[in-house]
């Protein structure tokens, strides 16, 4: 399994949370391959996704997705990982 970890900027954390669960997370559980996502709550501004894809080609196509922005978020990191284990 392969992982986007990705941090955000987020302006409103009450704004980016309705939009999350209206906008982003129907569209993440359509991709081909995904597995799990997790958005974690921001600290300072700054928030984390974690999406769990089933091979590194899935995470790959759907970090190249055109995803419509999102008010008051901006993307600050995105990287490709390996999941070395889970429970």
């Amino acid at each position: 399994m392969y992982a986007i970890v990705s941090t955000v900027n987020v302006e409103d954390p009450e704004v980016a949370r309705t939009l999350l669960a209206t906008e982003r997370e129907p569209l993440v559980a359509r991709a081909p391959g995904i597995v799990c996502g997790y958005w974690l709550e921001p600290i300072d501004g700054v928030g984390m996704s974690v999406l769990v894809f089933e091979t590194k080609e899935h995470a790959e196509a759907a970090a190249k997705y055109p995803v419509p922005p999102m008010p008051g978020v901006t993307l600050l990191s995105l990287t490709i990982r390996e999941v070395y284990g889970s429970v």
